[in-house]
């Protein structure tokens, strides 16, 4: 509907009440009903516009008169007589009514204006509606649609750790598929991102009172020792030779890791058990990348600690490696550590560890490397037990390595940790550095 012009004077208590009521109406649910008498010289157009002229009563359109009081213009009704004539025969007490109005009628007329905008108020259909109830002031009480929303629920606060606090959010996110490992860690399954079907590894470990917790820059409260390491591994510059956390949950009973997978992979232990005695060239191409893994691993400031060949996994067809499971981890300490803070498995643990009360990572990586290669080349282990480590006299079982393939794991299988190579040197021995295309050398492999 078309807002009307109206022209009122200020004097005009009674208009202007009618007038803050139109303010109210229009803020709450209630509707004005336009109704018309007359005889239909004025009547409105189709659209129902009409403008009002200034003799025209506000309180006529907007208020009613309410049982026993008089309008404050004359309206003819349908009999031809006007309503306040009307009134005057029904209501002896109000004759004098069309007289001029006096100082006490005014006064009279300013109360009966909030009666009135009470009655309104009161009615659902507004101050158009006509009650028969008795004229009683009642305290305003709003509609319900009136009534103040109560305030949302606050937001919770951006995690920006990417940590998820129950598993209804991850089973929004992820399908698990069958599971592909377990241990002591816990399990490791097939999954599936939802929103775009990546192929993706999770790994599901209980809380427990053994869990070790770390404290890393840029996280206020400690984490879960595997997802703090890899936390710290997803710092650029990122490596292709250490897997990849995507994003991890907290539930109240359980860690939910979600990492890439390299498709298809198996571990490098199922590797050499299926090719026993690898030629010098694949164990070249293998050699490298577990080298440079480890290597980002300390310049990033983590201690893997548990480096052997069921840690790293192998794409089949492009022999990629990935260095993975840092449960076992510990930030890098110049200092070293203290011998019962190793985590490795016994074929792989370093002399010093069994003998000495103190050890260093670099040259304990060192070690477990040299042991690694010696196992990819022989096909076995080189050291059966504690007192073989221990003198850390080493016997190759494949009488047809190089000369420096023996040099390099000799080195790194030094019984004093002072006196074995750096990682930085590994990677410059003459073995390693050999002129080969390694990355094109898993073509020849069985896929």
């Amino acid at each position: 509907m078309s807002t009307s012009s109206l022209s009122l004077s200020e004097d005009n208590v009674e208009r202007r009440s009618c007038r803050e009521l139109m303010s109210l109406s229009s803020r709450g649910s209630y509707s004005v009903i336009w109704r018309w008498s007359g005889d239909g010289s004025d009547r409105p157009n189709q659209q129902g516009n009409r403008c009002l002229s200034r003799s025209d009563s506000l309180e006529e359109w907007m208020c009613p008169p309410l049982p026993g009081q008089v309008p404050v213009g004359p309206s003819e009704t349908s009999n031809g007589r006007t309503a306040q004539g009307a009134v005057e025969e029904a209501s002896p007490v109000n004759k004098s009514s069309t007289e001029e109005p006096t100082e006490c009628r005014k006064r009279k007329g300013f109360g009966s204006v909030f009666q009135r905008l009470w009655k309104a108020l009161k009615s659902p259909f507004g101050c158009c509606f006509h009650s028969s109830a008795v004229d009683v002031v009642e305290p305003f009480v709003p509609p319900a649609d009136l009534e103040p929303e109560p305030d949302p629920e606050p937001s919770p606060a951006p995690d920006h750790s990417a940590v998820k606090t129950n598993n209804e959010s991850f089973e929004s996110l992820y399908n698990v598929g069958e599971m592909i490992g377990s241990g002591g860690f816990g399990r490791v399954y097939e999954g599936t991102r939802r929103f775009d079907s990546k192929k993706v590894a999770i790994k599901r470990m209980r809380k427990t009172d053994n869990n070790r917790y770390l404290d890393i820059p840029g996280h206020p409260e400690p984490l879960v020792t595997e997802v703090a390491l890899l936390l710290m591994m997803r710092r650029e510059p990122i490596s292709p030779y250490i897997i990849q956390l995507y994003e991890w949950f907290e539930h109240p009973r359980k860690f939910t890791l979600v990492m890439e997978f390299p498709e298809p992979c198996e571990s490098l232990l199922d590797f050499i058990v299926r090719h026993p005695q690898l030629d010098e060239t694949t164990a070249r191409v293998i050699m490298r990348q577990a080298v440079l893994a480890v290597q980002h691993c300390v310049e990033h400031g983590v201690f893997h600690n548990d480096v052997h060949a069921q840690n790293f996994l192998l794409k089949k067809n492009t022999l990629e490696l990935k260095l993975i499971d840092f449960g076992c981890g510990q930030l890098l300490s110049s200092d070293g550590y203290e011998r019962n803070i190793y985590r490795g498995i016994l074929d792989y643990c370093p002399p010093e560890v069994l003998t000495d009360s103190r050890f260093h990572a670099v040259p304990a990586n060192v070690w477990s490397l040299g042991v690694l290669l010696y196992e990819m080349v022989n096909a076995c282990s080189p050291f059966q037990d504690r007192a073989e480590i221990a003198q850390a006299k080493v016997t190759f079982q494949n009488s047809s390595l190089s000369k420096e393939c023996r040099d390099l794991i000799s080195q790194c299988l030094t019984r004093d940790p002072t006196k074995r190579p750096t990682l930085e040197q590994m990677l410059q021995h003459r073995w390693i550095r050999n002129d080969v295309d390694w990355r094109s050398s898993g073509d020849s492999l069985h896929q």
